[in-house]
């Protein structure tokens, strides 16, 4: 029986694995919060299933207690009719909790307690935390901590417990949501909340009503520090938009004043001496033993950024690259004050890395480079722009013409300026599914789309150009690859000293910063729904209709709608020539000139579709611009007043006229040698590109910029020189100094890793008939199964195309459970399973793209890294197609070879990250031991590779030698399985 007033309670749940039937719940923990009256109360249940060593390891249960306790249906009345005494009930979604809370725990029940994720709720006020388990919170709560690591029931639930109250914080610390900040009227997040979930019935948005509810009545709840609350609120006070302008620019950064130091002419160069003094004194701080390697590695750098020229260093796995260019780059500057140096990092993950992680580590208190200020600088389409979101919060809130959804997707863009500065990099799952208008929403308000001046109010204090400002006052400028290339000159013009970190990686992204791109995709997001409107929800163009037959004169308003009448026609026909590429029998990226084969007349024919795509493409240009014409012809007969319903308009005329002009750009010169013309088809969108061919020129122009330029990678060498780096950037000469460091590791002598390919497996050919193909797959997957067997997990599985991923994925999928061995996929971004791989040893991974290059597994969570196809450049690509037409017979030994050779030097690099790593590097692909043009792959590795040439000898040397190497064989005998 429910109180009468709202009651609240937290739930945490133990479950053997995804909701089903082969998987039952194990435990169940309640934590009441009544003030007072604070009770945790404990089921433990009989799964009736199997599981392993993960669950027991997560809830401390073994089996033996599992089969002990009474059956969920013993105690399923108990556990209902409690849960039916709390109102509102919190828990966190993992990855299925979830489920078995609503499905099965819930179910059948006649009054069930309203239901809020904090996992959402956690993602939605506090998103810069990034938390995805109920592990983070842990981290994160003192009080957690404290509890014994024997009881993770309680240990969670105190977690959870804090976790709750730092979202409580958010809605009522004293924030005001009125100038006068009168007492007794509610703080500003509390009254946005209370105003966003006014558009919806109180069905609508149970988890932000649940948080509401529990800000209202937090008096009642148990409590934790409350030195920041804020008495619940009298009054119900609208929120002005110049005091919500005031307060979103008060979260933005600020540059402290600093005296600007002009730098002086010539460079006071740091000696080796003060280089290794600086170095030795960080070991001395952080307790580390000196790294002769890193100490050379530094001094070079140190050369590099005080000479002038274009240097290349490369340090090879376990020399400390980054902080032996950190440290060149810190007494540079401290000698010479008043200059700069940018670094360049393959990607904002990696930016994000050197800026949290390692920089930090240089500016320690007391130390010589404690002076130090970096700043980071990430794309413009990275921001949010507070004049659009001001008039997003006029439309959807105050005018109440937007949905529950959009207003709760508003304010998650809102608390985004509060907690990063207005920074939004990436929205989180849980929010992308709950509120889906989030991503329409971020591209109505990006910096990059309205943030100009005929579309924002203040673009020179906006959230883009405050952080800007943060990189003009720094020292040390932390960037990524695309965006160095992008630099507006006023930083440019202050930088002379330029660090290019995985610069393998360089002339991709290169080619990515200099391309040009249009999407239909974007197109009917940013322009053709807002404008036409979608189910629903009106179209601009029709409340533009509406008000001009109010309010403008007849005459007028006649001429404003045959225009908008004249705009729809012209939005039909962008979709209908969109629909014409769409039908185009084009699968994939390919270029535009690339023939396709296909059957016509019973016939297998090829044929190319170039005219067919320059065609739609320029009746689809003429259509975009006939609507940035008219909107443009509405705007001067409405002499384009300062109503907003009206100034809109010119946001979608800037949008229209920027789409046009990127087609015009992307359609002007095909076909041409120096362009590669790129159509790209995916599900029911595309996109076409045009990206460049040569880099000389941007090469020389970067070298103009930076004058003093390094190049510097774990893997810059390919057969022992840098002339495939060369040839990717299309530099002819050698660079002024060439340098590389190999790794400390010894792997041979040491015995670090053993390399091995299974010779029995066919060879796999591209055109093999389906029967060999089968059979090639079978014996790879069975070869693969063994491996990962031998080794109880602890293995990163590398492919060169999704299909055989999700083939692989979808075979182990049902055999893995028998072994107790977790299976990971690649997904997206993919930062929950590579956060599982590192916490669970018993664990597979699979992986392609950037777990070849982008990612660290150190200790013996991994132990086994498997290559299951070798990584030759697929001919289909654009520009590796490209470059085939280009360089004719030279292709192979330029590029095609080097490349193939380059990416699987970067796998072995993923299995030893530090001293004491060590392990087996598998190779499924037998063509590296039996085609004799794979051979030259074998020369990149450090080390030989041995084949086997029947599975029973790939299994006795597993069981006999490598377990026994890996310390692993005694487990393998507890285990008690066989082949």
């Amino acid at each position: 029986m429910k109180a009468d007033s709202p009651s609240f309670a937290i739930l945490h749940l133990f479950a053997t694995g995804s909701y089903g039937l082969r998987q039952g719940l194990l435990q169940i923990g309640v934590l009441s919060l009544q003030k007072g009256q604070s009770v945790l109360k404990e089921w433990f249940i009989n799964p009736e299933a199997e599981f392993g060593r993960s669950v027991q390891k997560q809830s401390k249960i073994s089996k033996e207690q599992a089969k002990s306790a009474p059956t969920w249906q013993e105690q399923k009345a108990e556990v209902q009719e409690y849960l039916s005494s709390f109102t509102h009930v919190f828990f966190f979604q993992e990855r299925h909790e979830h489920i078995w809370f609503k499905n099965y725990i819930l179910a059948g029940m006649p009054s069930p307690p309203v239901c809020a994720d904090l996992a959402v709720l956690s993602s939605f006020f506090l998103p810069h935390l990034n938390l995805m388990e109920v592990g983070d919170l842990v981290a994160l709560s003192t009080a957690a901590q404290k509890k014994p690591a024997s009881q993770p029931m309680p240990v969670a639930l105190t977690a959870l417990h804090t976790q709750l109250f730092k979202l409580l914080e958010v809605l009522l610390q004293k924030i005001p949501s009125t100038p006068e900040d009168e007492p007794g009227e509610p703080t500003l997040f509390l009254q946005l909340l209370q105003q966003v979930l006014n558009l919806g019935t109180v069905y609508m948005g149970t988890a932000w009503r649940a948080l509401q509810a529990a800000a209202e009545n937090i008096e009642t709840l148990e409590p934790l520090d409350l030195h920041w609350l804020t008495p619940s609120p009298a009054t119900d006070v609208p929120v002005l938009p110049y005091h919500l302008r005031k307060l979103l620019s008060s979260w933005l950064p600020t540059v402290t004043d600093a005296t600007v130091v002009k730098p002086r002419v010539d460079i006071a160069q740091p000696s080796d001496q003060l280089i290794h003094d600086a170095l030795h004194a960080w070991y001395k701080k952080h307790g580390l033993p000196e790294r002769y390697a890193q100490m050379e590695y530094s001094k070079f750098c140190n050369k590099a950024l005080t000479d002038k020229g274009t240097f290349v260093a490369e340090a090879g796995t376990g020399t400390g690259k980054t902080m032996g260019y950190l440290m060149a780059a810190a007494e540079l500057l401290r000698l010479n004050p008043g200059r700069k140096v940018v670094i360049a990092t393959a990607t904002k993950n990696l930016q994000e890395q050197v800026m949290q992680g390692e920089i930090p580590r240089l500016r320690f208190k007391g130390g010589l480079h404690a002076h130090l200020r970096p700043a980071i600088v990430k794309g413009k389409n990275n921001y949010l722009c507070l004049s659009a979101l001001l008039d997003l919060y006029d439309e959807l809130v105050v005018q109440e013409k937007g949905t529950i959804r959009e207003g709760l997707s508003w304010l998650s863009l809102v608390l985004r300026v509060y907690q990063t500065q207005g920074e939004v990099e990436e929205i989180p799952h849980n929010i992308r599914a709950i509120l889906p208008d989030t991503y329409r929403l971020l591209s109505e308000a990006n910096a990059q789309e309205v943030c100009v001046p005929k579309l924002c109010q203040e673009p020179a204090k906006c959230t883009y150009a405050r952080h800007m400002e943060q990189a003009y006052a720094a020292d040390i400028i932390v960037t990524n690859h695309h965006k160095l290339l992008q630099l507006p000159p006023k930083l440019t013009d202050l930088i002379k000293h330029c660090i290019i970190d995985e610069a393998d990686q360089f002339p991709d992204f290169a080619r990515s910063a200099l391309s040009m791109n249009f999407s239909l995709g974007v197109v009917e997001a940013r322009l053709l729904r807002p404008l036409l409107g979608k189910n629903y929800r009106k179209g601009f163009l029709d409340r533009v209709a509406e008000r001009v037959v109010h309010h403008a004169e007849t005459e007028t308003a006649q001429l404003v709608l045959d225009e908008i009448d004249s705009i729809h026609r012209d939005c039909d026909t962008i979709r209908t020539s969109g629909e014409l590429i769409q039908a185009l029998p084009i699968q994939g990226e390919q270029r535009w000139q690339e023939e396709v084969a296909l059957v016509e007349n019973g016939r297998w024919i090829k044929r190319e579709f170039s005219a067919d795509i320059e065609q739609a493409l320029q009746e689809l240009l003429t259509a975009i611009q006939f609507v940035a014409g008219k909107i443009e012809r509405i705007l001067r007969l409405l002499k384009m007043p300062e109503d907003k319903t009206f100034s809109r308009l010119e946001t979608y005329k800037e949008k229209a006229a920027e789409f046009a002009d990127s087609l015009q750009k992307i359609t002007s010169d095909f076909p041409a040698r120096k362009w590669i013309h790129v159509l790209e088809k995916s599900g029911q969108n595309w996109s076409v590109s045009k990206m460049p061919y040569y880099l000389q020129d941007e090469m020389e122009k970067l070298q103009n910029i930076y004058p003093s330029l390094l190049f510097t990678s774990a893997t810059l060498y390919v057969g022992g020189n840098t002339q495939y780096f060369r040839n990717q950037l299309g530099r002819s000469e050698p660079f002024e100094q060439e340098v590389r460091y190999l790794s400390p590791f010894n792997y041979e002598q040491q015995e670090k890793v053993h390399a091995v390919v299974p010779a029995f497996i066919p060879c796999y050919e591209h055109k093999m008939a389906q029967d060999q193909k089968q059979a090639w797959l079978q014996t790879s997957m069975e070869t693969l199964l063994k491996c990962i067997v031998a080794l109880n997990g602890r293995t990163l599985v590398l492919f060169t195309s999704r299909r055989d991923m999700d083939d692989a994925y979808r075979w182990l999928y049902s055999r893995l459970p028998a072994y107790d061995i977790e299976l990971l996929k690649q997904e997206g971004t993919s930062l929950w399973e590579i956060r599982r791989f590192r916490q669970e040893e018993h664990s597979v991974l699979l992986g392609l793209d950037r777990m070849w290059s982008g990612v660290d597994f150190p200790g013996v969570t991994l132990s086994q890294v498997i290559v299951f196809r070798l990584p030759n450049p697929s001919l289909g690509n654009p520009l590796v197609a490209h470059r085939r037409e280009v360089e004719g017979g030279y292709f192979w030994s330029k590029f095609y070879y080097p490349a193939s050779q380059h990416k699987l030097r970067q796998g072995f690099g993923r299995l030893v990250r530090r001293e004491k790593d060590k392990g087996s590097f598998v190779i499924l692909d037998s063509r590296v031991h039996h085609t004799a043009r794979m051979q030259h792959l074998k020369d990149e590795l450090p080390v030989d590779i041995t084949p086997f040439h029947a599975g029973e000898d790939l299994e006795n040397w597993l069981l006999k030698t490598l377990l026994p190497k890996l310390e692993l064989a005694s487990e393998w005998e507890r285990r008690g399985i066989s082949f």
